[in-house]
């Protein structure tokens, strides 16, 4: 399994099952951002945080994938996708989503939208993760202390944050560099990250910071 950052919260996984490919993005962004979204990316699945499709720029693809911005279960090309809601205090209805993913016999988690501390029955629903990706830099979502007792209650094997600034970036996002001092841990800078089951960490926590692709 190979996951990429595109920025905010926009990742790429390419996961292999067998002979099977599959490609999975997560929460396109528009270019107004002040981010350039890449517009050559073929996904097989599109997982949306939010039900509102008009927030996010689904043209950009060069195909048609299949979109999930509904709370359920779901299977694509061997992509497992658990689409758990996420209630606000505002909110009648459910309009925010969190995710479970199991590829290559990995538990990831996302929780890209997050804008509060999850409750002991979101976590339960979120289950065992081995790779933990949320975002830590503050602004409409949650801070870097937040995430840091988000991780500790969740206990993932593995870290990717995401939602900080990087250079041109138009919102207001706190550093990397800040939720790493909140976090003791092992980083690891990357391009990507390229894992397997058995390259998963056995005690330490470890979180792997990536270049926006």
């Amino acid at each position: 399994m190979q996951i990429f950052w595109h920025g905010f919260s926009c990742v790429r996984i390419e996961a292999s099952h067998g002979d099977q490919d599959a490609v999975l993005v997560t929460d396109p962004y528009a270019s107004d951002t002040g981010l350039r979204f890449p517009r050559t990316l073929k996904p097989d699945v599109v997982a949306l945080t939010h039900q509102d499709r008009e927030q996010f720029p689904l043209d950009s693809f060069e195909n048609q994938p299949f979109v999930i911005d509904n709370p359920g279960e779901y299977e694509v090309n061997g992509i497992f996708a658990y689409a758990i809601p996420v209630r606000t205090a505002e909110e009648q209805h459910p309009h925010h989503l969190m995710y479970r993913f199991e590829l290559e016999g990995m538990s990831v988690g996302f929780l890209g939208n997050l804008k509060r501390k999850l409750t002991d029955e979101e976590i339960e629903k979120l289950g065992n993760i081995d790779i933990l990706l949320l975002p830590v830099g503050g602004g409409d979502l949650i801070s870097a202390k937040q995430a840091v007792e988000i991780i500790k209650l969740v206990e993932p094997r593995m870290v990717v944050p995401l939602a900080y600034h990087v250079e041109g970036i138009k919102h207001e996002l706190g550093t990397v560099d800040s939720f790493c001092k909140e976090l003791v841990c092992k980083r690891q800078d990357a391009t990507k990250l390229k894992i397997s089951k058995k390259d998963l960490p056995a005690e330490d926590l470890v979180v792997t910071v990536l270049e926006r692709a």
